[in-house]
């Protein structure tokens, strides 16, 4: 299995593993952000949802990079040049780039970019106001041939 097949399926799993330690105490101790799916008539036109780059943080509107990867960030969106934003979703072109994990992740100082789209959707209402949940990345440039041409990364809210 290739060092990049590598690095996504363990921080898939780091992601996945620190999500299951939350809402086994972490969550119950505190009072959850209770999303509420939404359709675009309950939304209405003028909301504007934003993102919180892996779930936490300041809400941001058309930031201009977006971590990917968000147990090791080693996988990043980048010079995001945002073509719609909307109520319903967010459509931008930019740079996928990753570590390229030679010799090992934490070793590596070799990054790899190819072209890709970035798509926001799935707005949900939270205390903080409208946020989208879902992110969708397409590979459109040259990129290894293990490497998947799509990919649907979480951008929901972490409870806080």
């Amino acid at each position: 299995m290739s060092s990049l097949l590598w690095r996504r399926t363990g921080a898939a799993i780091a992601t996945f593993a620190i999500a299951c330690a939350a809402s086994s105490g972490l969550a119950q101790a505190q009072p959850a952000r209770a999303p509420m799916a939404t359709s675009d008539a309950t939304m209405g036109t003028q909301a504007k949802p934003a993102v919180e780059d892996c779930g936490m943080g300041k809400p941001k509107f058309r930031p201009a990079t977006l971590i990917l990867t968000c147990a090791d960030a080693n996988d990043l969106a980048e010079k995001l040049v945002w073509v719609k934003w909307s109520a319903t979703g967010a459509y931008a072109t930019g740079i996928d780039t990753w570590n390229t994990c030679v010799p090992y992740c934490a070793a590596s100082k070799t990054w790899d970019k190819t072209s890709a789209t970035f798509t926001l959707s799935h707005p949900v209402k939270t205390p903080v106001g409208w946020l989208y949940e879902k992110l969708v990345v397409r590979i459109t440039g040259k990129a290894p041939k293990d490497m998947a041409r799509t990919e649907v990364f979480s951008e929901k809210p972490i409870p806080k």
